[in-house]
């Protein structure tokens, strides 16, 4: 038999980041939300083009789980092609996706409603075998779990985070495993999760429902009876099994949600799957450019021409800028705010972000001041993002963080 085609996104996250845009006087919308659109609809097209067998969405349409109307038809006029061209496909409910963690419905709940042909919303832990133009596949679906998924009240009373981790993990061991031992051993395999792996590098990933999820050790999906894993959750692309048997990959987001996403390569990836192996590869997408100007003017005598010339060497044109920059209060009249703007103006958009410091004082960073209520791994993220001595450690130092919060 041929191999079966796969197109395998996740972490769409259509209608995020409207600040870092502006209207399209043409259109009435949001330019990020079309920046978005455009990603997704070169993925849909790539589909369309192959064309593949099936396409395996891993979860998080949308930024949460009541997206405005016009996110919503935006979303489902891309999707609706694949429907029109009889390309089976498979939504993953991710962490995003669910209302109140899940006890309220989730926003792709309606393709399941309406019954949209050849769609297949994972709401559960299933096995569905699909039929496609090369042959029967399998694909299990594992969307983001929440305590209350797999526990009572009664087992989670009194323990601690790890504790309850190591209870969630061993249960779910065990009803992977009910699914693995009842699948046809003949036919190709695919484990579809939105999950945070435990050998994830997070990198950009500032979307972790601490607290309200788990990480799961990566051997859990490492199966021969697994000819691919195809994750969705983490915004950094990733392989976390190098030697590819199975295949254990996140594609990452398709477009950079904010500026902790900056470096990121974004995409999605095309797979081949037979019994026994996946050959896969990723696809990259040309997201809108994010750029961070930082310059410490604190010592110079002119920092007008400091700023200006920093943002002269910068490449700004249509991507989505902030400048930042440490200055003395005293340095504060010499610097003239509509030059700036000038030198800006070449920008899709962009912020200017001052930062006051004292030759006595520790510069602070302004966002973690107490007035502003981050959570934990936002605020280590801030701290990080102007700590540039930092920036080589940056995700291991986000994962360390992630493990030590999930374990109480």
């Amino acid at each position: 038999m041929p191999p079966i085609k796969l197109l395998h996104l996740s972490d769409i996250h259509i209608g995020s980041g409207f600040n870092h845009g502006r209207t399209n006087p043409e259109t009435g919308m949001n330019t990020r939300l079309e920046d978005f659109v455009e990603s997704l609809s070169l993925a849909i097209d790539r589909a369309l083009d192959e064309p593949v067998d099936l396409v395996l969405f891993g979860g998080d349409a949308f930024p949460d789980a009541t997206p405005p109307p016009y996110v919503q038809r935006a979303f489902a006029t891309q999707f609706r092609r694949l429907a029109d061209a009889r390309i089976p496909t498979i939504m993953l409910v991710g962490n995003h996706d669910q209302h109140s963690q899940g006890s309220g419905g989730n926003s792709l709940g309606i393709y399941h409603t309406l019954a949209v042909p050849g769609f297949i919303v994972g709401e559960n832990i299933a096995t569905y075998p699909i039929d496609t133009p090369n042959g029967r596949i399998q694909v299990i679906t594992l969307p983001w779990l929440n305590n209350a998924t797999l526990l009572t009240r009664p087992e989670t009373e009194g323990k601690s985070m790890g504790e309850i981790q190591k209870l969630l993990i061993d249960k779910l061991a065990v009803v992977l495993e009910d699914e693995i031992r009842n699948l046809d051993p003949e036919l190709p395999t695919v484990l579809l999760a939105h999950v945070m792996a435990d050998r994830a590098n997070l990198g950009a990933e500032r979307f972790l429902a601490v607290g309200k999820g788990f990480t799961l050790p990566v051997s859990l999906f490492i199966r021969p009876e697994l000819d691919y894993v195809a994750l969705g959750h983490v915004h950094k692309h990733q392989n976390l099994n190098p030697n590819n048997q199975p295949p254990v990959v996140y594609p990452g987001s398709i477009e950079r949600v904010d500026f902790s996403e900056e470096k990121e390569d974004k995409g999605f990836v095309l797979v081949e799957v037979i019994k026994g192996s996946a050959q896969w590869q990723f696809c990259p997408v040309d997201p809108r450019p994010f750029r961070t100007i930082r310059v410490d003017v604190a010592k110079e005598e002119d920092p007008q021409s400091v700023i200006l010339k920093a943002i002269a060497q910068t490449e700004i044109t249509d991507a989505v800028v902030r400048l930042l920059y440490q200055i003395r209060p005293d340095q504060l009249d010499l610097v003239e705010a509509g030059p700036i703007h000038a030198a800006l103006g070449a920008a899709h958009h962009y912020t200017i972000r001052p930062e006051l410091v004292s030759q006595l004082v520790r510069p602070r960073v302004p966002a973690l001041n107490a007035n502003n209520a981050l959570d934990p791994l936002e605020a280590l993220g801030t701290y990080l993002d102007h700590q540039e001595n930092l920036e080589k450690d940056r995700a291991a130092l986000l994962a360390a963080a992630a493990q030590l919060l999930a374990q109480g």
